[in-house]
């Protein structure tokens, strides 16, 4: 009777042993593929808003805000009807899109990515100020404080932009990135001119 139990005894522990052995490597083998689908996520995600931001980057690089500014106040000079027209800004698809799992993202990259989005958000309700009935019944001093204040929220964000680019690109090991960046806006000539009324 003994040598027939110890061997079911031993079968049992040892199909029990590789039923344990075989649910951890089960668990290990699902935690490890959602793991690479959160970071092949997190890439994406961060792939995606350096392009939306380093896209931001290259048009806000290109402007020469002086020339812009110089050029308005000599349309206010010369026509006292004048009033400038600032066109919208490109929507801001892929932040709006991730935003509720921006979380996910590396902390060193969530902080400038979001200083950046928020500065934006403000600079496109002040765009919608500017373009109101209300602005072009102000007096023309006052639309010209306005319209350079809106160059200056600019320039602000030209440099949280430079920041976000430059953080995603560390992040994803491309640190050149933002480079080629800047470099394709200064191959466009920083351009000057006023192609509509105003950046």
């Amino acid at each position: 009777m003994e040598l027939w139990i110890g061997p079911v005894i031993f079968a049992a522990l040892l199909s029990g042993l590789v039923s344990a052995a075989g649910w951890f490597v089960n668990s290990w083998q699902t935690r490890r593929l959602e793991q690479l689908r959160r970071d092949e996520r997190v890439h994406d995600f961060q792939v995606a808003l350096r392009a939306e931001i380093g896209s931001d980057l290259v048009w806000m690089s290109v402007i020469d805000r002086g020339a812009f500014l110089a050029e308005i106040q000599r349309r206010y000079a010369e026509d006292s009807a004048y009033s400038v027209l600032v066109p919208h800004m490109a929507a801001n698809v892929v932040f709006a899109a991730i935003v509720g799992e921006i979380h996910i993202l590396p902390g060193d990259v969530i902080a400038p990515v979001v200083d950046y989005s928020r500065l934006r958000q403000t600079v496109e309700q002040f765009v919608t100020d500017l373009r109101g009935e209300r602005f072009r019944q102000l007096a023309a001093e006052r639309q010209l404080l306005m319209y350079s204040d809106y160059l200056d929220m600019l320039g602000r964000l030209e440099i949280l932009a430079e920041r976000a680019v430059s953080a995603l690109a560390i992040s994803l090991n491309t640190p050149d990135a933002d480079r080629s960046i800047q470099l394709s806006a200064g191959a466009q000539g920083g351009a000057s001119a006023v192609e509509q009324d105003a950046p």
